[in-house]
């Protein structure tokens, strides 16, 4: 059974449409939580994937400007945290 990552990110979504592509990279990576703070401007996912830089890297090529904040194991008591 693959571990379960929590995965931050800051970034800034413009409009309607931006945030359909986002939805779109999301998909493409099979993320199936996210949820994003409007004030914060702070993108939070659920994956299977550890390698953050897979999805910040899809992220940019998307034209968002993501800075990674936090990675966390959501499988180990307290989480593994990054960041």
């Amino acid at each position: 059974m693959a571990r379960t990552y929590k995965i931050s990110f800051r970034t800034r979504i413009q409009n309607n449409k931006s945030f359909q592509r986002l939805h779109d990279c999301l998909k493409q990576l099979n993320v199936k939580h996210w949820a994003y703070d409007f004030q914060d401007f702070l993108l939070t996912l659920t994956s299977e994937l550890s390698d953050f830089t897979l999805i910040q890297a899809t992220l940019r090529s998307a034209g968002y400007v993501c800075h990674f904040l936090k990675l966390e194991n959501l499988e180990e008591p307290g989480g593994l945290a990054i960041g």
